[in-house]
């Protein structure tokens, strides 16, 4: 950010590490400047960049219940018409705002997966926590913008906090983990 305005040059910075990066990079990014990065991405042809020097693009996006059931749903089929055909999502169900069903079906029974499950390579299902529990130290621990073994270690936390941060880490972990089979 340079002030208010998003600096797309910063994004060549971004793309030069990740070109030169061994390891895996996840760029996390916020509602804010999906947009930007997104455009970023489809209007420099940086899919194709980092598939010619051997890096592949996967991207992942939320699927929310609730009110933003509908956008959420609608923002994953434009991603998917906007990136080439040789990008995969990894799709994570949230339904921390309510139930991830349209008219009775689930996100699985739905066109717009239906119609772009050969893009899906995973789904992840975050689990619905009790909110005055779990839900609670995970969305602190989001909002501190803090990882798993960040917040963990925290020793302002009770014991049953990372108690429960431990056990919806291992719940994600394991998730992601075969999805990593399927990613392979």
């Amino acid at each position: 950010m340079e002030g208010d305005e998003i600096d797309p040059r910063k994004f060549d910075d971004l793309i030069e590490s990740i070109s030169k990066s061994k390891t895996d990079v996840v760029i996390d990014n916020g509602a804010s400047t999906f947009v930007a990065l997104a455009h970023y991405l489809i209007s420099n042809q940086i899919p194709a960049l980092l598939k010619n020097s051997g890096i592949e693009l996967i991207v992942h996006t939320v699927i929310t219940g609730g009110q933003a059931l509908t956008d959420t749903l609608n923002g994953f089929k434009k991603m998917v018409k906007q990136f080439p055909d040789d990008v995969s999502f990894v799709v994570w169900l949230n339904p921390f705002w309510g139930k991830i069903e349209l008219e009775g079906k689930s996100f699985e029974s739905l066109s717009v997966y239906l119609d772009n499950k050969n893009r899906v390579s995973a789904i992840i299902k975050i689990p619905e926590y009790k909110p005055e529990t779990f839900g609670r130290d995970l969305s602190e621990m989001l909002q501190a913008k803090l990882t798993f073994a960040d917040a963990i270690k925290k020793p302002e936390l009770t014991i049953m906090n990372r108690q429960r941060l431990t056990i919806i880490q291992s719940d994600l972990f394991e998730q992601l983990e075969g999805a990593q089979a399927v990613l392979a």
